[in-house]
């Protein structure tokens, strides 16, 4: 359950205000595809929940764990701990103002009109896509095959990778085979091995991502990926 919003399935909100908030969403597959979502959620586990003002979530916010197949915050969502959506079943997010977490883990359909804020912002996987309409601010970005769309700027400490993301100013990012991604991940999550440049000299090399499952456990529950040796 999600203390003060309303849930659809338990006659706390109408059809139609759930279609009215529906239709906030920027583009129109989300909206049809929630639409005939609402005919079947009587079979679903999941609920639709409807917040109508700001909203905070005093610890994790999971929505597999909540079981909200969609949830919607007229107004500003703020999480103390982490933001987890999924795409299998796929579960979405309307934010009409701004977001904030601890960090964020988003495989689903995360939709936020304004900025978004959290210390970690992971992507899941390519079957859904995230929308930021203002700025993002994140100490680490790593999008993975995720697709962002981002209105405004992104401002990251780090961005591993090169994210699928549509922005105006393409952020520099750390390749997947530079070295300084030790500085921000462990080495048991990152494939490495040691070897030697021309002169001899012993170099340590890095070949990507080992462990990403491992990453998105440590982000989840709020713990560092890079413990200073």
């Amino acid at each position: 359950m999600i203390a003060n919003a309303r849930s659809f399935k338990q006659r706390q909100v109408p059809r139609s205000e759930v279609l009215a908030a529906v239709g906030r969403f920027r583009d129109g597959h989300k909206i049809k595809h929630v639409t005939a979502g609402l005919d079947e959620i009587e079979d679903y586990e999941a609920d639709v929940w409807l917040a109508d003002g700001d909203l905070h979530v005093h610890g994790d916010l999971d929505l597999h764990r909540e079981r909200a197949y969609l949830l919607v915050v007229l107004g500003d969502l703020v999480v103390d701990g982490g933001y987890a959506d999924y795409d299998d079943p796929e579960s979405y997010l309307l934010v009409t103002g701004d977001m904030r977490a601890r960090d964020v883990v988003t495989a689903g359909w995360l939709e936020v009109h304004g900025e978004l804020r959290a210390d970690r912002l992971i992507g899941d996987y390519n079957d859904c896509a995230a929308y930021i309409g203002g700025d993002v601010h994140t100490g680490l970005f790593y999008g993975e095959e995720h697709h962002f769309t981002v209105g405004g700027a992104l401002t990251a400490a780090a961005v591993i990778g090169r994210p699928r993301l549509e922005i105006a100013q393409q952020p520099v990012g750390l390749e997947m085979d530079d070295p300084r991604l030790l500085d921000h991940l462990d080495r048991d999550l990152l494939r490495v091995y040691d070897d030697e440049d021309e002169d001899g000299r012993r170099v340590t090399c890095v070949d990507g991502i080992r462990d990403f499952r491992e990453v998105k456990r440590r982000v989840k529950a709020g713990r560092p990926l890079h413990s200073p040796e």
